[in-house]
């Protein structure tokens, strides 16, 4: 094994920097439908610290050349998360709260969400993975809650587990999706009258790309919200579980085609998933906006005990321009 070790030993470090250069400068340029691809770049963070570590320290032994190497490669990150963003500034408008999470079909994260809800009393929800079977005083709980939203959906995809929309805005049309390639996760078209104003949402819970079929189905998913964003020219919201990435090459081409607002993963997005291991989280969960209306601020709610923190976002609708 020792002989092994020292055989493998000089091209151990130029196979570690050309595989930081794939997923850290040149991940926008990897194909975007490649599994194992969307499981490396979701981990970018951790690949960046691995890149600032080994940076540290090749300098602390003196090599120079190669902590300047591993420096470079996190460049283009540390410029982009640092950068500010140069978005258009949004005057008077309507501003308004909301709550997304995915509960993993776990009522003690139901309950959880529920006393944030309660104290917070956002404008918009969206809940996936809602149990189907609740205690009948948690049953109670929701309700009493779910009365303070006059308007509202609520779908059952797949045995065991709910999608919950509600708002304290008027809903004026909903389309449903479903990839024909595996159906039970429904891309769900929301049109929402928000102080007389329209407001489109998609609300999602897309399959996560752990198997070909899902990895495709998600795609149309996606693709099926990227093309109507696009053709958009009113306000649009998309929010919930899109399952990939906010690094992912797939991710950053589907915002760049759609129009939606995010400049740069680093400040658009914030690391939900897995919860129960927080060292490796990363940003599956999102909330993202178009045209008139902007996420003022979006940060991670408090932990349910499902394996997705939830997410917290202020939003402001820019009144329509004459």
């Amino acid at each position: 094994m020792g002989a092994l070790a020292q055989r493998l030993k000089p091209v151990l470090m130029p196979a570690l920097l050309a595989l930081l250069l794939a997923l850290l400068p040149g991940r926008a340029w990897l194909p975007g439908d490649w599994r194992l691809l969307e499981g490396l770049t979701a981990l970018t963070p951790q690949w960046l610290a691995l890149a600032l570590a080994l940076g540290v320290r090749a300098l602390w032994r003196g090599r120079r050349l190669r902590a300047m190497a591993f420096v470079l490669l996190t460049t283009p990150d540390l410029v982009s998360a640092l950068r500010p963003d140069a978005g258009v500034p949004i005057g008077t408008g309507t501003d308004f709260t909301l709550y997304a999470a995915n509960l993993g079909e776990d009522p003690a994260a139901l309950g959880v969400a529920l006393e944030t809800l309660q104290a917070t009393a956002p404008d918009v929800i969206w809940l996936s993975e809602v149990p189907a079977t609740r205690p009948a005083a948690l049953e109670e709980a929701f309700d009493i809650m779910a009365a303070a939203y006059p308007y509202g959906m609520a779908w059952a995809p797949a045995p065991g587990r709910e999608l919950r929309f509600l708002s304290r805005y008027p809903l004026r049309a909903r389309e449903e999706f479903n990839p024909e390639r595996a159906r039970g996760r429904p891309g769900m078209r929301l049109v929402l009258d928000v102080e007389g104003q329209l407001l489109t949402v998609y609300a999602l819970h897309t399959h996560p790309p752990t198997q070909p079929w899902s990895l495709k189905a998600r795609n149309e998913a996606l693709s099926w919200v990227g093309a109507r964003v696009a053709a958009s020219d009113g306000p649009v919201l998309v929010l919930g579980d899109l399952n990939t990435s906010a690094f992912s090459p797939f991710f950053r081409r589907w915002v760049r085609d759609s129009g939606l607002h995010c400049p740069s993963p680093w400040t658009c997005a914030t690391g939900t998933w897995p919860a129960p291991w927080r060292p490796l989280l990363t940003p599956i969960d999102h909330v993202l906006a178009k045209g008139a209306l902007r996420v003022q601020s979006l940060k991670r709610g408090l932990a349910t005990g499902s394996d997705h923190y939830p997410l917290q976002a202020e939003l402001t609708l820019e009144p329509p321009k004459f």
